[in-house]
C-alpha cells in the first residue's frame, strides 16, 4: 500500500507552485498525494481532511503572518495523530528555524526538495534540516491539485516559474538573506552548518534555473490541458540571460511554436535599458511576452539606494517605460508605502510626503510615456530576518521598551504582523528626517509621532494605498490625492467623489474634458441598471470614481458583486478595483477573462515572501 502525504498552504485563488512542485517529488517517489488549502485560518476542514485521507505525513508551506495559526493546528494534529509526521517550510520556518520545531517534526529551511526526498525516503532525522544540495524541479503535480481545487483548473490564468534566487539584494526580499540575517534565531552551530551549504554568494535561497525542456513541456500541458489563455511568470526577475543562443533567446525560438500562451513577466528597470535591454524587450515579445511587472518601490533615490538598496537613478525609470511602452507591453508598476523614512545619511521626505511622491513618479512616467498600465501599492510589512525587517528593529521603527531584546522584540513582531500588505502599518515613524543617529537614540519619544499624530499618518496611508490605483490613473493625480488626504473632513465615498470632480474641473488645457464624458457615461450606465435603493446610493456617489476608471460598467459589476457578498466599504471597492484592473485591463488580451480571478498573483519581491 502506499504511503500518503497531504499538503497544504492558505488559500489562494493561484495554484500553490511550491507545493505542486513538491508534490510532484512525492509522486516521482509513488507517494499518494492529496492538497488542501485554509481558507481564514479555519483549519477544521483540514482537519477532516486528515481524518478522511489518513497521511503519513502532513507537510505546510508557512509565511510569516499565518504561522501562529498553523503552530495551533499541528499540535492540535500530533494531540490527535501520534503517529502523523510533520512539516513545515516556507520562509518562516527559515527565519524562526527553532521556534517552529517546537510544533513540527521537521522544519525544512530554503528551497525543500533534497530535504522532502530524504524524509519521505526515511533517511532524515526530526529537527531542523538546512537545505541540501540544490535539486532539479520536480515535474508540477497540477493532476492530482486540480482534482481537489477544480475552479484553480478553470481559471484561464496559470501561474509558471522557471527559476528561483535572484543576483539583486533589495533589502525587504528573502532573496537577499543570509544566515548572518538570521541572528540569534538560529544556534551558532547551525549557522555554521547553514554558512556552508548556502549557493549564490552564501545567500538562504538558492539560485535554481529548470531546464528550458521542463519549461516547455509544463507550458505544453497548460495549453493542451487545463484551459490556459495566460501564463503569470512569477520569476523574481525574468530574461536575464539575453545572450546569442543564451536562456532567453531559445525560450524565444520554441515556445511560440511549443506552447503559445501568452505571458506576463517580472524584470528589473536596469534590464530594459540600452543594447542588451532592447534584446531583451525584443526576444520576451517574439516569445509571446505582453506585460512586465516594474518595480519602483520608493520615488526618492536616497530611499532606494539606502533603505532599499535599489540604486536606480530616476532616468532609467523614464528611458526604461519609453522601451517597454514602445515594445507595445502593458505594464505594472510596484512600490511600497509606509517605509522607514528619516535615517538616511541626506534629508528625504518624510511619511505622506515620501507616499504621495510615489504617485507623482507614476503620473510623471504616464505623462511621458503611455505608461504604467496599472499601479500597485503595499504597506511595508518588516519581516523579521529580512536585511530591512532587521533594520526596522535595530532603528526603533518597531519598538516594544527597553528591557525587551532585538531577539524578543523579533519574535512579538512576527506574531503581530498581517498575512497581507494591504492592513495599516503597526510602525512608529518619526516626526522629521533625523539621520544615521537615529540608531543611538531612537529611545527618546520626543522624536516620533505620538497618539492622533501617528494615527492621522496611519490612516493617511492606509486611505492612499486603497486609492493608489485611482489616483495614478489621473492627471496630476498626486495633487487629487493630497487634496484628500489632508482635509481635516472625514474619508468617505461621497467626499471622494467630489474631490475628484473638483479636481478633473480643475485641470487646464482641457485635460479633464475627456474623463468628464466618462464621468457622464458612468451615469448612464448607472441609470440602466437594476439596482435597490441602497447599492444605487452606494453606486452613485461614486460616480466620478468609476468614470475615471477603464472599463467603467465592469468595476462596477465588480464592486456589486463584492459588495454584496462582503458589505459596501472602501476596503471592497479598493479590492473589487484592484482586481478589475487585473482581470480586465492588465491581463486582458483580447480574450475573456473576465471570470479568470487572477486578480490576487502575488507579485513584487516583498509578497514573494508568502511563497
Amino acid at each position: 500500500m502506499k504511503k500518503r502525504i497531504l499538503l497544504g498552504a492558505s488559500y489562494s485563488v493561484i495554484e500553490p507552485l511550491g507545493l505542486l512542485h513538491l508534490g510532484g517529488l512525492a509522486r516521482d517517489l509513488n507517494w499518494d498525494r492529496n492538497y488542501h488549502l485554509v481558507k481564514n485560518h479555519d483549519f477544521e476542514s483540514f482537519f477532516e481532511h486528515v481524518r478522511e485521507f489518513k497521511p503519513d505525513v502532513v507537510g505546510f508551506n508557512v509565511y510569516t503572518g499565518n504561522h501562529s495559526q498553523l503552530a495551533e493546528a499541528y499540535r492540535k494534529i500530533k494531540k490527535d495523530y501520534s503517529n502523523i509526521l510533520t512539516i513545515v517550510g516556507g520562509p518562516h520556518p527559515t527565519y524562526f528555524p527553532v521556534e517552529s520545531n517546537q510544533y513540527s517534526d521537521f522544519v525544512v529551511m530554503s528551497e525543500g526538495f533534497g530535504a522532502l526526498r530524504k524524509i519521505l525516503e526515511g533517511e532524515a532525522t526530526p529537527g531542523i534540516l538546512p537545505m541540501f544540495n540544490s535539486e532539479k524541479f520536480p515535474f508540477p503535480d497540477r493532476e492530482e491539485f486540480y482534482k481537489h481545487f477544480p475552479a484553480h483548473a478553470r481559471s484561464p490564468i496559470k501561474s509558471m516559474i522557471t527559476m528561483t534566487g535572484c543576483p539583486y539584494k533589495c533589502t525587504y526580499c528573502y532573496n537577499s538573506s543570509t544566515p548572518k540575517d538570521l541572528g540569534d534565531n538560529i544556534p551558532p552551530e547551525l549557522a555554521e552548518q547553514l554558512a556552508k551549504s548556502m549557493g549564490l554568494g552564501g545567500r538562504l535561497f538558492p539560485h535554481n534555473i529548470r531546464p528550458i525542456e521542463d519549461i516547455l513541456t509544463e507550458g505544453q500541458e497548460l495549453a493542451e490541458k487545463w484551459n490556459t489563455k495566460v501564463i503569470y511568470n512569477q520569476d523574481d526577475v525574468f530574461g536575464f540571460d539575453e545572450k546569442k543562443d543564451g536562456f532567453l533567446e531559445k525560450f524565444a525560438r520554441q515556445w511560440p511554436n511549443r506552447v503559445g500562451i501568452p505571458f506576463h513577466a517580472q524584470m528589473r528597470w536596469e534590464m530594459t535599458i540600452k543594447d542588451s535591454g532592447e534584446r531583451r524587450l525584443d526576444l520576451i515579445r517574439e516569445a509571446g511576452g505582453f506585460g512586465l511587472t516594474l518595480a519602483i518601490e520608493a520615488a526618492d533615490y536616497t530611499l532606494r539606494k539606502e533603505i532599499l538598496d535599489r540604486a536606480m537613478p530616476e532616468e532609467i525609470m523614464f528611458e526604461g517605460m519609453k522601451n517597454v511602452i514602445n515594445h507595445g507591453f502593458k505594464v505594472r508598476t510596484e512600490q511600497i508605502s509606509g517605509l522607514i523614512y528619516g535615517s538616511t545619511s541626506k534629508p528625504t521626505p518624510m511619511n505622506i510626503d515620501a507616499d504621495l511622491g510615489l504617485v507623482e513618479l507614476n503620473v510623471k512616467l504616464r505623462e511621458l510615456s503611455g505608461g504604467p498600465t496599472m499601479a500597485w501599492a503595499s504597506t511595508f510589512a518588516p519581516y523579521p530576518g529580512s536585511k530591512l525587517g532587521n533594520r526596522t528593529i535595530e532603528e526603533g521603527y518597531y519598538y516594544l521598551g527597553p528591557n525587551m531584546a532585538s531577539q524578543e522584540t523579533s519574535k512579538i513582531l512576527a506574531d503581530n504582523l498581517s498575512e497581507t500588505f494591504f492592513d495599516k502599518s503597526r510602525l512608529r515613524f518619526l516626526k522629521e528626517w533625523v539621520g544615521p543617529s537615529l540608531k543611538d537614540k531612537f529611545h527618546d519619544e520626543s522624536l516620533w509621532l505620538q497618539g492622533e499624530e501617528l494615527e492621522k499618518y496611519r490612516n493617511q496611508n492606509a486611505e492612499l494605498r486603497r486609492i493608489f490605483n485611482l489616483v495614478t490613473l489621473v492627471p496630476e493625480g498626486h495633487i487629487l490625492a493630497r487634496n484628500y488626504l489632508e482635509s481635516p473632513e472625514p474619508f468617505s465615498y461621497e467626499r471622494l467623489g467630489k474631490e475628484i470632480e473638483s479636481h478633473i474641473s480643475y485641470l487646464s488645457n482641457g485635460r479633464g474634458s475627456e474623463i468628464k464624458l466618462d464621468i457622464e457615461n458612468a451615469k448612464l450606465i448607472i441609470n440602466s441598471m437594476n439596482l435597490n435603493p441602497e447599492e444605487k446610493n452606494q453606486i452613485q456617489i461614486l460616480i466620478p470614481y468609476f468614470g475615471v476608471l477603464p472599463k467603467s460598467e465592469l468595476v462596477i459589476q465588480r464592486y456589486l458583486e463584492y459588495g454584496r457578498e462582503k458589505g459596501f466599504n472602501s476596503t471592497t471597492l479598493s479590492i473589487a478595483t484592484r482586481h478589475h484592473l487585473y482581470d480586465n485591463v492588465l491581463y486582458y488580451t483580447g480574450e475573456d477573462n473576465s471570470n479568470s480571478r487572477a486578480h490576487e498573483i502575488p507579485t513584487s519581491m516583498q509578497s514573494q515572501l508568502k511563497i
